[in-house]
């Protein structure tokens, strides 16, 4: 299946969502910070990407201006526990395809990546 990479500072969230999406077969990395993500991205290529937005020092926005400006290919999700609608649509205009609220359904979440992968 698909190469998962999970980022949020909310290590409980990752590790619930990193077993449900492991038990419908895919890889799943998890990271906790967005400069480690993109150190693990560095040596591996991942099909998606599943981001929160509001992170301690480095935001989920900025995370997708990097990933941007290294003209990543792969499904980008973006999870946030914060309503701002204007912070959802600026992830929309920088390569999110979809952005979910948090407590984040793993249904929802597997439908979006296989439709993507299909």
């Amino acid at each position: 299946m698909a190469d998962v990479l999970l980022v949020d500072d909310e290590p409980l969230l990752c590790e619930e969502l990193a077993d449900s999406l492991e038990l419908e077969g895919f890889d799943v990395a998890m990271e906790h910070s967005v400069p480690d993500a993109l150190k693990v991205m560095e040596g591996k290529g991942f099909d998606v990407v599943v981001t929160d937005l509001k992170m301690p020092k480095v935001s989920g926005l900025d995370f997708l201006r990097v990933l941007g400006e290294r003209d990543y290919k792969g499904l980008i999700i973006v999870i946030s526990g914060h309503g701002a609608e204007t912070s959802r649509s600026d992830a929309l205009e920088l390569g999110a395809k979809a952005c979910l609220a948090k407590p984040v359904d793993v249904d929802d979440v597997i439908e979006i990546i296989e439709t993507h992968l299909s």
